[in-house]
C-alpha cells in the first residue's frame, strides 16, 4: 500500500477507535465534526468523546468560536460535564440547551473574572460562587426547571452541578454543606465533600433528601461540628438519631474519626443494612474502643466486608464485634 494514500477511513472501526481514544476529545471533535465526511462526523459524536468536555487546556479563540457555533449545538444531548474557566461559563451555556448536563468544574479564578461571577470578601479569593447568577443565566436561555449546586473543594476549585428537575440520575457527586431543599428520589450513590466540617444537622438533611441512599462516600478532614447537640435529662450531650434504612455501603477512608463515629454510634445513627465499610482500621479501633464499645456494636453487626488501609489483627474481640464478617480487603 502506498503510504501517501492512507486515510483514517482505511482503518477498521476498532483500530480507528483506539487511535481516537488516545487523542484529546476536544481536538477530535474540532477536527472531525462537520467536515463533510459522514462516517467520521458520526464517529466523533459518539458519547465517549462528548460526555465530558474539558476546555481548560486551550486559549484558542477560533476553537471556542467553532465549538459554540457549530459543535455544541450538534452534541448537546450527549454532554454531561463541562470543565472550564469562569470566563467561558456564560458563553458555553448560551451556545445550546444541555438536557443531560449534570456537572461543572471551574478552575483558575482570577480577580477580574471573580468580580463578575463571584462575591469576594475582604479582598480574599475565598469567595462564594453566585448560584443566583448561574440560575438567572439558565432562566434567560429557557431552562426554568433546573437547580444549581455549588461546592467549594478548595480556595481555587469549585464544583458546580446544574441539573434538570426532577433529578432522575441514581448518583450525585461532590455535594457540600449547602444544597437545595430537594428530595432526590432516585439517588442511591452519593459523594459528599467540603473544606468545612459536616455537622450532625447536615446528615439529618442527607437522610431526608436521599431516602433511597445505599452508598455514601464522605471526604472531609475537618473536625465535626458540635453545635447541634442537645442536653438529655441527666445533662449529658445527645443527638437526634438519624435513620438510614437502605444504606449498605459507607466509605470514610479519607475522613476523620468523627464521621465514622457519626454512623457507627447508635445514639447518632441507625444503619440496619450496613454490610460494607471502607475505613482506616486504626480509626475503627479508636471509635469502637478496640471492639468493646457498646454504642457502636449494633451498627457493626451486619458488616460483611471491610476495606481498610492497614492490615487488621485477627483478634477474638474483632470477630465478636463483627459477627457477620466474611471478607477483608486492603485499600491501595
Amino acid at each position: 500500500m502506498n503510504r501517501s494514500n492512507i486515510h483514517l477511513l482505511d482503518f477498521p472501526n476498532e483500530i480507528l477507535l483506539i487511535i481516537l481514544r488516545k487523542l484529546n476529545n476536544i481536538d477530535v471533535l474540532y477536527s472531525l465534526v462537520d467536515i463533510n465526511n459522514g462516517p467520521l462526523d458520526i464517529f466523533a459524536q459518539e458519547k465517549m468523546f462528548t460526555n465530558t468536555l474539558n476546555f481548560t487546556y486551550t486559549d484558542d479563540i477560533s476553537l471556542i468560536d467553532r465549538y459554540c457555533i457549530n459543535i455544541l449545538p450538534r452534541i448537546n444531548h450527549n454532554i454531561k460535564c463541562f470543565i472550564l474557566e469562569p470566563v467561558l461559563l456564560e458563553r458555553i451555556l448560551l451556545a445550546a440547551v444541555y438536557p443531560n448536563l449534570t456537572e461543572f468544574k471551574l478552575f483558575n479564578f482570577e480577580q477580574q473574572i471573580v468580580s463578575k461571577y463571584f462575591t469576594v470578601a475582604s479582598g480574599d479569593l475565598f469567595h462564594n460562587l453566585s448560584r443566583e447568577r448561574i440560575q438567572q443565566t439558565l432562566i434567560n436561555i429557557g431552562q426554568h426547571n433546573t437547580a444549581t449546586i455549588v461546592n467549594y473543594l478548595s480556595r481555587c476549585t469549585a464544583e458546580c452541578s446544574i441539573f434538570s428537575l426532577p433529578f432522575t440520575f441514581d448518583y450525585l457527586r461532590y455535594l457540600g454543606n449547602i444544597f437545595p431543599n430537594i428530595v432526590f428520589n432516585y439517588v442511591t450513590y452519593l459523594l459528599v465533600e467540603d473544606h468545612d466540617a459536616f455537622g450532625h444537622e447536615f446528615f439529618v438533611r442527607i437522610a431526608r433528601s436521599f431516602p433511597l441512599l445505599k452508598h455514601l462516600h464522605i471526604l472531609n478532614i475537618q473536625p465535626q461540628l458540635s453545635s447541634n447537640l442537645t442536653l438529655s435529662s441527666d445533662h449529658s450531650q445527645s443527638y437526634s438519631i438519624i435513620e438510614y434504612p437502605h444504606l449498605t455501603s459507607l466509605d470514610v477512608i479519607c475522613s476523620l474519626t468523627d464521621y465514622l463515629e457519626q454512623f457507627l454510634d447508635e445514639t447518632k445513627a441507625s444503619v440496619p443494612c450496613l454490610t460494607e465499610l471502607e475505613v482506616s482500621y486504626r480509626y475503627l479501633k479508636t471509635v469502637t474502643n478496640n471492639f468493646t464499645r457498646e454504642e457502636t456494636r449494633r451498627n457493626c453487626a451486619k458488616v460483611k466486608k471491610l476495606i481498610a488501609i492497614e492490615q487488621f489483627d485477627n483478634s477474638q474481640d474483632f470477630y465478636h464485634y463483627f459477627p457477620s464478617f466474611e471478607m477483608y480487603s486492603r485499600f491501595d
